[in-house]
């Protein structure tokens, strides 16, 4: 799962970017990615009704909290950066040696070429206790 509080935003993380996928929650961009480590990929549908999906991130704020959980353990990121792309900039999902995540979606709720990017670092991670 995916919050941020900031933006009322809060998906389910979903493997591989399927057009099913895409409709439920915030689709995993590469199969070898990991929670926590290296660059973490999620894209996402902006669609008209701004409050679905991915739409909430043209809202966020450097320095917004951005959570990810597989229920095992919490990873918490803070925005760095937001920026608007071409969609041919693939460059932004691949592997890092930073720990950061990076979120993808449209720039507007139509058809675009330009891609809101949302970058964040990891801060802070944390199991949960039973």
């Amino acid at each position: 799962r995916i919050t941020i509080k900031s933006v009322d935003l809060e998906l389910p993380i979903v493997k591989g970017t399927t057009n099913e996928n895409l409709l439920i929650g915030a689709a995993t961009m590469r199969p070898d990615q990991k929670m926590g480590e290296g660059n973490y990929p999620l894209a996402g549908h902006h669609l008209k009704q701004k409050n679905l999906l991915f739409g909430p991130l043209e809202n966020i704020k450097t320095g917004a909290q951005i959570v990810i959980t597989d229920f095992k353990k919490d990873y918490i990121y803070s925005v760095t950066s937001k920026d608007i792309i071409s969609e041919t900039d693939a460059d932004v999902v691949e592997e890092t040696n930073k720990k950061e995540i990076t979120l993808i979606t449209c720039d507007k709720a139509v058809k675009t070429e330009g891609r809101l990017v949302v970058k964040g670092e990891l801060v802070d991670s944390f199991g949960h206790t039973n």
